[in-house]
């Protein structure tokens, strides 16, 4: 009789473990959505529905549920009525409302992640901050092309997108600073970078000083009247505005040029054969422009960009000039070209309208920018 007992409780056990049913967890994932991730759980092979969408997302509407985050999975209705096998995670699909884009953000080359960032009710706003990083190169700014011949955007600019774009990180090398010489400072204690292209050493900004190394001071003019006929040394910041020497630096007259004394010790105005040295370094007229513009602040014409890559480090920005008033800023930069001993004289000038480096005769009363480099 005992024997039968055990063998009957046996059985029961038998019984109650086959029958056992395993449980199982679903967590619901808001996928850039408002909300806080919630699970439910299932018992195997027992249908039941899922829970209603918890979750919000301004500019979107709720589409399904989906077993992949990018939607390629297998999906699920909200509230659908299915058994599950496994745990799982069902992330939210959303669709837009009218006027809701978002924006892509590509590496392109670098490395890191951003997220997509969404702009709804056709709103403005910044753009999120790059993240993105590449070795030995620098941000530049945003291209809608992976070339950079697309629409620009810099970090954090305000944008009112009206379509869905991807934007591709712009790069530019690094520039390597003069052995030795990695910066000069003039006499005014502004201190300007240096970069080694080819057999060169220049400085990578404009002049702004207001004296020469000498001591003497460079005369500012400001009205019109004093500068179109001046043949004596003047210097100005365009509009007449000294915080725009911070980008581009100032303008001379080609008197100044002349004195030889504006460069600090050691430099001096490039002549005509150093800049045919550096155009030729640089692949010729027709590529030399484009090699030496800054990747950014040069003004769009016609629909085309006209901004840079920097790939020589020599960033040159739009300075403009001026001759009759002030002309050209965003648009081009103009420098003065020694010996200077004529009433025309040669300047260098890195065009907005062609991609060029080119020499070309100029009157010497305009007011143009210095570069120097190292004797």
């Amino acid at each position: 009789m005992k024997k039968q007992t055990i063998t009957l409780f046996a059985l029961i056990i038998i019984v109650l473990l086959s029958c056992k049913r395993d449980d199982y967890i679903v967590t619901f994932d808001p996928n850039g959505g408002s909300g806080t991730v919630v699970t439910q759980n299932f018992t195997d092979k027992i249908a039941q529905p899922l829970i209603d969408n918890p979750f919000t997302f301004n500019g979107f509407a709720f589409d399904c549920w989906n077993t992949i985050q990018d939607g390629s999975g297998k999906k699920f209705r909200d509230r659908e009525t299915i058994k599950v096998f496994e745990n799982m995670t069902l992330y939210a699909q959303w669709l837009p409302f009218a006027g809701t884009y978002f924006i892509i953000f590509n590496a392109n080359g670098g490395v890191g992640s951003m997220a997509k960032q969404f702009f709804t009710n056709y709103e403005t706003k910044k753009l999120t901050a790059n993240t993105f990083f590449l070795t030995d190169h620098t941000f530049a700014c945003w291209n809608t092309k992976a070339d950079n011949s697309g629409d620009r955007y810099s970090d954090k600019a305000t944008i009112k997108p009206t379509n869905n774009m991807e934007l591709y990180a712009q790069w530019t090398k690094k520039p390597e600073p003069c052995p030795n010489f990695p910066t000069v400072t003039d006499i005014d204690g502004n201190k300007y970078n240096t970069v080694q292209i080819g057999s060169q050493c220049w400085m990578r900004e404009n002049m702004k000083t207001t004296k020469y190394h000498t001591g003497e001071d460079i005369p500012i003019v400001i009205h019109n009247s004093d500068w179109e006929y001046r043949n004596t040394p003047a210097m100005c910041y365009y509009n007449n505005d000294e915080a725009n020497a911070d980008i581009y630096g100032a303008l001379y007259n080609s008197y100044v040029a002349a004195t030889e004394k504006i460069c600090p010790k050691g430099w001096r105005v490039p002549t005509f054969e150093d800049w045919d040295t550096l155009i030729d370094y640089l692949g010729g007229k027709d590529i030399a422009g484009f090699k030496m513009k800054t990747f950014d602040g040069w003004s769009d014409y016609a629909g085309i960009n006209f901004n840079g890559s920097n790939e020589s480090g020599f960033s040159a920005q739009p300075a403009g000039r001026r001759y009759y008033g002030f002309q050209n800023l965003g648009h081009g930069t103009f420098y003065w070209t020694a010996p200077i001993d004529t009433y025309w004289s040669y300047i260098n000038i890195v065009s907005i309208w062609e991609q060029i480096a080119t020499q070309v005769p100029m009157n010497r009363t305009e007011g143009l920018s210095i570069r120097c480099i190292k004797d």
